[in-house]
């Protein structure tokens, strides 16, 4: 019953993901007062790709065509174990933040292999900022879950988030916001990226897929459809973790399998419109400025964690 209810929210977390990156654009266009596209946009996209014939250059090897099965993988298998609409199920044991962390950073290497093989510039270019980007941030990540093990006495991110009372420990609050910072960093969206453009100057993540088309250009942008999905999700259950599905079956387990996808909808469109109303009142860094915004996100989690342990020592 565990698995199903596992899969289950693999399933409606896979299906949401799309309309999640569409509501963003959806929300900014309003924002900015424009109609914009249809939020259900992204879908048809994806089914677009799939039908179109791949331009694969001479130069690339094995690894260029493997990398955008490495990296949608990775994301489907964090779709799978967190904690996004059920908690300490069969799979917490893959939760732990260490595999979680492993697992990121594993998608992030083959996302600039791919970049790498293609031998163009904007390729390169890409592949060598999102390394600088990955190597300020993964630190801190580390250091935010850290934290919330401490918090929680969980290395398990499933226990994490049931464990975690946000109103009652207050202390938490700058590991939380390192954790916001975090995740805009790690989907590649303002300041410190822009997956709208195109322009050699600002590009990251879109330079890295750029020679990418057809099948595997929509295997890249599905999986960055999850990325944003989930980590969306994660900082909303950290912060009000309402609508979990958990193992324990009762008289109104079949109700919750009901009002949990409702829930985890309400959350998607609440996070997706802070993110476009954050997107719209900000402009992106230079590259250059991007060690201070990291920078930031550490202190805070450094914060956190002196927090928890004063608050540990004094208790």
């Amino acid at each position: 019953m565990n698995l199903l209810v596992i899969f289950y929210q693999f399933l409606i977390v896979a299906l949401v993901a799309p309309f999640a990156a569409g509501l963003v654009k959806f929300f900014k266009a309003r924002l900015q007062g424009r109609r914009g596209a249809s939020p259900f946009l992204p879908y048809f996209t994806i089914l677009t790709l799939l039908k179109k014939q791949m331009v694969i250059s001479e130069s690339t090897s094995w690894v260029f065509r493997i990398s955008p099965f490495i990296v949608f993988g990775t994301s489907l298998f964090m779709a799978l174990v967190l904690p996004l609409m059920t908690a300490n199920l069969a799979l917490v044991t893959f939760s732990n933040f260490i595999i979680v962390a492993g697992i990121l950073i594993l998608g992030a290497i083959f996302l600039v292999f791919g970049g790498l093989e293609s031998a163009s510039a904007f390729g390169g270019m890409g592949a060598s900022r999102e390394m600088t980007i990955t190597a300020l941030i993964e630190p801190t990540v580390l250091l935010i879950f850290g934290t919330l093990a401490l918090n929680s006495g969980s290395t398990e991110i499933s226990n994490m988030v049931l464990h975690l009372d946000f109103l009652k420990n207050p202390f938490i609050i700058p590991t939380i916001l390192a954790l916001a910072l975090v995740a805009l960093a790690e989907n590649a969206r303002y300041p410190v990226d822009n997956p709208a453009t195109h322009l050699e100057l600002t590009m990251v993540h879109e330079a890295m897929v750029l020679e990418y088309s057809g099948p595997y250009l929509a295997l890249l942008e599905y999986a960055s459809f999850l990325k944003l999905t989930f980590f969306s999700l994660l900082v909303a259950n950290f912060i009000w973790p309402i609508g979990l599905i958990t193992g324990s079956i009762t008289n109104n387990f079949a109700l919750s399998l009901v009002i949990a996808p409702l829930i985890l909808l309400a959350k998607i469109i609440v996070m997706m419109f802070l993110l476009a109303l954050l997107e719209s009142t900000i402009v992106k860094m230079r590259f250059y400025r991007i060690q201070e915004y990291a920078t930031v996100a550490f202190f805070l989690a450094l914060g956190g964690i002196i927090l928890t342990l004063v608050n540990i020592t004094i208790l």
